[in-house]
């Protein structure tokens, strides 16, 4: 399927595409996923972008480098400490370009780098197989291209980080081919420090990116230099000298020296990358990974290998995709039951295996294996549980670059079957039944990550003990205004979960909007006995309390709040709410101005600090604020409204009648507005516009009292004017 160009005295050329098997993967990749080009934000990609102040550059640039990818400070304790800065400034850059955060944009790129990363596969799966087998390469990558377990990773918006990071690990392996097979020393050395440089990219982009290094390493092990399993078990049985343990190392000194330059590069990027987390951890709740909570040891390990096995059952059978595993999707293997007879299997099937890689019997065949399986288990040590406890259960889009190793080992066992066989007819039909049903899958599943109705609706027939599931169905049902079956879904998610403080949250604020305060005030407290740093509940208990006349109690549970998250402008907002029932206007004042500094769109903290203002006699003060906040809300009419009163008590009547008349305009159906616009042409004289203004805020609301009596005190003055 490639050309070769021919080696020259200083360098070995990268081969290039032919454009038929260019084509077949544009199209493979790009048709699989293309419905969901015009998808909504949906799940993750609410907090990750929407809510992001640092895509929708409302922060400083440098601000991405010192958050995690969700948008909080590292150093925070609710840091979740991933951190993917380039992939968050490639969603600022959509931003930046567009003026407005628009799903389909994002979309659209996701499948154009889908289609990069696929192109760049190939490329990658020549070099491991050392040009020798095209066929081989390019089953693979079709496979790779269409396979379902990649739909999370392309239709989800977030999934882009998991794309990111291989398009630059694929990069960086195609440089360490590139420096490796090149006789010119400044091309080698410039090579070798872009496959680290690579490393780097894809380790920000995410962090299994830094294991691409392990790849290569391997790599030159392996291919390069062509030591199998069976080689090194060899060594470890022979006697020898000073002398030849001297002559081997410098025989293969650029050998040696590669590795101990890409270790070293390995070692000092995880130790950046801890670094600039401050060497912390993220605080995990049990519902996330319930296997990394377990006291057992032995306990822990077995379900962590049973994980693993439904991490290989998906890429063999992407039947049974869910947005997300954690709480019950999974349950914990507690005692001895069936479910530990596919563990026994899969070592088994493994121990076999390692048997195979230490023969002899086929050297090519060999080195081919170790190279899937280096593809498919160096990227997903991190998610592992090995090393450090990560926060799910299991994630399709982590198995994006494993899925590589899977499709290569598939394409390279195909390719012996079909060798063996004597009709390689039926091997060829298989194959390709298998790409369609695959294609199809994708098709289906892309389509379910359009909107988080079909998303999560979709999670509740492969979940349906996953309380999280519920939750989010139940989240959907609310924002539709479905709020029975919401309410149901909650109360599914509290059953199968007695101890989900969000959905007792969640649910509490249902039941707050319909005045039940004593059952929202139980769930409340109930969220924040389970979980102490709840922000959220801590502020509704508050809301709840200052409802009920707890106002002290209410004020303990604001502050609380804003000490678990200082960035809190609703907060704010509510406690100066508070304030004001309570007639402390100054504290009132103090906690919307800090409100309006956390977040200067927050519309009703501009209106609320406005009219406090009027109230305690600062109308120029009042006037300032108002006009500050068009710079923010411009086109707000309820600030329009209140300037247009202030500038009508000064007797600015032209400059009222401007605001009043642009209130009016954004917000057609507002009687106050056009009473007030009345009254101020009454004041102005133009007694027969107040005379409309009146009869059309009555035509809007006809027990409008106000209108009413300034429209007889209107008639009034016509008829003692006339007389």
């Amino acid at each position: 399927m490639l050309k070769s160009r021919k080696k020259s005295r200083a360098i070995v050329a990268l081969p290039i595409y032919n454009l038929p098997t260019t084509i077949i993967l544009i199209v493979a990749a790009s048709l699989c996923f293309s419905n969901s080009y015009d998808g909504n934000f949906v799940f993750d990609d609410t907090e990750a972008i929407v809510n992001n102040d640092d895509v929708k550059d409302k922060t400083p640039l440098l601000q991405i480098f010192q958050n995690d990818f969700w948008g909080t400070n590292l150093s925070s304790k609710s840091s979740h400490k991933s951190y993917r800065p380039l992939t968050t400034l490639t969603f600022r850059w959509h931003y930046l370009v567009k003026g407005e955060l628009d799903p389909a944009d994002f979309h659209i790129a996701n499948i154009l780098l889908h289609t990069v990363v696929c192109i760049l596969t190939f490329f990658v799966f020549e070099i491991l197989l050392e040009w020798k087998e095209p066929l081989i390469a390019l089953s693979a990558t079709l496979l790779f291209t269409v396979h379902p377990v990649h739909t999370e990773a392309v239709s989800g918006i977030v999934g882009r980080a998991d794309v990111l990071s291989a398009l630059f690990m694929w990069l960086s392996i195609i440089c360490y081919y590139k420096g490796v097979h090149t006789n010119c020393m400044v091309i080698k050395y410039n090579c070798i420090l872009l496959c680290i440089l690579n490393s780097c990219a894809a380790m920000f982009c995410k962090e299994t990116g830094i294991t691409v290094l392990g790849i290569c390493i391997v790599y030159d092990i392996i291919v390069v230099n062509k030591i199998l399993p069976a080689d090194i078990l060899k060594l470890t049985r022979l006697n020898y000298t000073y002398q030849d343990v001297k002559k081997y190392i410098i025989s293969n000194l650029p050998f040696m020296v590669r590795c101990t330059v890409l270790s070293l590069s390995s070692i000092f990027l995880i130790v950046l990358r801890f670094s600039i987390m401050k060497f912390t951890s993220p605080t995990f709740q049990p519902g996330d990974n319930p296997a990394a909570f377990l006291n057992n040891f032995i306990l822990r390990i077995i379900n962590y290998n049973y994980i693993y096995c439904m991490n290989v059952w998906i890429l063999l059978c992407p039947d049974w995709l869910c947005f997300d595993w954690s709480m019950g999707c999974i349950p914990l293997i507690k005692s001895i039951e069936p479910r530990i007879l596919c563990i026994i299997g899969f070592w088994l099937f493994i121990v076999v295996f390692m048997r195979f890689l230490f023969s002899k019997t086929d050297e090519q065949l060999v080195r081919y294996t170790i190279m899937g399986l280096a593809l498919a288990i160096i990227p997903f040590l991190p998610a592992s549980n090995l090393f450090f406890t990560v926060g799910f259960v299991l994630a399709e889009r982590t198995l994006f670059v494993p899925s590589a190793g899977y499709c290569f080992l598939f394409a390279v066992g195909l390719r012996k079957v079909s060798k063996i066989v004597t009709n390689s007819r039926i091997i060829a039909i298989s194959y390709c039944a298998l790409l369609l049903i695959f294609s199809s899958r994708s098709w289906i599943r892309s389509n379910q990550w359009r909107n988080e109705t079909t998303l999560f609706q979709s999670g509740l027939k492969v979940c349906p003990l996953n309380a999280k599931v519920h939750y989010n169905v139940a989240k959907v049902a609310a924002d539709k205004g479905l709020v029975n079956y919401s309410k149901s879904e909650y109360q599914e998610a509290l059953r199968l979960n007695p101890k989900y403080p969000h959905a007792m949250n969640n649910l509490g604020n249902i039941y707050k909007n319909e005045q039940y305060y004593e059952e929202a005030e139980k769930l409340f407290r109930a969220a924040i006995d389970i979980q102490k740093d709840f922000p959220a509940a801590w502020m509704n208990l508050g809301i709840v309390l200052a409802v009920i006349n707890k106002n002290e109690e209410a004020e303990k549970c604001y502050i609380t709040a804003i000490k678990y998250r200082n960035i809190y402008p609703d907060c704010y907002y509510n406690l100066g709410l508070l304030y004001l029932a309570n007639r402390n206007l100054q504290k009132a004042k103090e906690a919307w101005e800090i409100t309006l500094k956390q977040n200067p769109h927050h519309k009703q903290a501009w209106t609320n600090l406005v009219l406090l203002l009027e109230e305690m006699g600062q109308s120029d003060e009042a006037l300032s604020y108002a006009e500050e906040a068009l710079s923010y809300i411009p086109n707000d009419p309820a600030i329009h409204f209140n300037i247009g009163n202030i500038l009508g008590k000064d007797e600015s009547f032209k400059k009222a009648e401007y605001h009043f008349k642009t209130a009016i305009a954004g917000d057609l159906k507002n009687a106050v507005y056009h009473v007030n616009l009345g009254v101020l042409y009454h004041r102005w004289k133009k007694y027969d516009k107040a005379e409309m203004m009146y009869k059309k805020a009555l035509k809007l609301n006809p027990h409008l009292n106000s209108a009413k009596v300034n429209l007889n005190k209107l008639n009034n003055l016509k008829l003692k004017l006339s007389s």
